[in-house]
């Protein structure tokens, strides 16, 4: 049987537990309001912005072959302005640290399906790569890709982390393709996994069957592509980090709150045995009183 001091000292450390659970808590939800509003307020606006990327590059394949044409770039299949080396790259953005509930394996889990997916497709060949930002990310892949290569790439948890996004930027432009997992806040209590492609790509997954519209360029359609080219693709991924970073925040509040209760209902049962205890003794020194009131009768 648990002893007196033995719950006391679980008590302490619950309460100290629960404090420290609830401090994050905090900080976690303070965080999320500070960002909320201006992702949500710019999400509509530079997913549309990468809504017409895809439009265009679709609608206008024969100008931009074209174009590609007179510019020397043999393989006609890619609808590019600037240099990539034709592979596929695969975006994970994970955490470095725990406490965010269930969001970081979902998020992981709906990543390596759509990954293994591209690879059956072209086993022999080596056109889909991989990238990870977050420890815990790395740590999941390595565990269900042990022999797979990736890169890591560095962002922090806890703000928006401009250098690093900065960083990544020239590795990631480099690919004729680039599509990036991670968690979206959709309320308070509620992130769920989802991947967007920053190329301006239609991913492979999803309905190609779209509205096709007709666009007029000025300068020129070449001058615009290579606007989204150079700039979009850092602004809308700028936006997914942000996107992500406050499905974090949410996650984690939530976690913590859960971890709280469980905490709180731990406490309570701890509370409980020791009044047990409490009584047991109190009977105790009852029965002990007693027991040497009737020997000094007997006497």
């Amino acid at each position: 049987m648990v002893g007196k001091k033995q719950i006391l000292d679980d008590i302490e450390f619950s309460k100290a537990f629960k404090n420290l659970a609830q401090a994050y808590e905090e900080i976690a939800s303070s965080r999320m309001q500070r960002i909320r509003n201006s992702v949500l307020a710019s999400r509509d606006f530079l997913f549309g912005i990468n809504s017409i990327f895809q439009q265009v590059k679709s609608s206008y394949k024969g100008d931009v072959r074209i174009i590609m044409k007179k510019k020397g770039i043999k393989n006609r299949d890619l609808a590019r302005f600037t240099k990539h080396n034709g592979k596929t790259l695969f975006v994970l953005l994970s955490t470095n640290t725990g406490l965010y509930g269930e969001i970081v394996q979902r998020t992981f889990d709906a990543f390596a399906k759509e990954l293994k997916k591209a690879w059956r497709s072209s086993p022999e060949e080596n056109q889909t790569h991989v990238a990870i930002s977050g420890r815990l990310g790395v740590k999941l892949f390595q565990q269900d890709f042990p022999k797979k290569p990736y890169y890591f790439f560095e962002l922090s948890d806890n703000r928006m982390d401009q250098t690093g996004v900065k960083n990544i930027i020239p590795y990631l432009i480099q690919y004729e393709k680039i599509i990036v997992f991670y968690e979206q806040f959709q309320n308070v209590v509620t992130s769920i996994p989802i991947a967007t492609s920053v190329s301006g790509d239609i991913l492979p997954w999803q309905n190609t069957e779209s509205d096709q519209f007709k666009y007029v360029f000025e300068p020129s359609l070449e001058t615009v592509m290579e606007y989204f080219e150079k700039e979009i693709i850092q602004t809308i991924f700028e936006q997914i980090v942000f996107e992500s970073l406050l499905a974090k925040f949410s996650s984690r509040m939530v976690a913590l709150e859960e971890t709280s209760e469980s905490i709180e209902d731990k406490l309570k049962k701890l509370n409980r045995k020791h009044q047990i205890i409490k009584h047991e003794e109190l009977n105790k020194k009852q029965n002990q009183t007693f027991s040497s009131m009737r020997m000094w009768t007997a006497k």
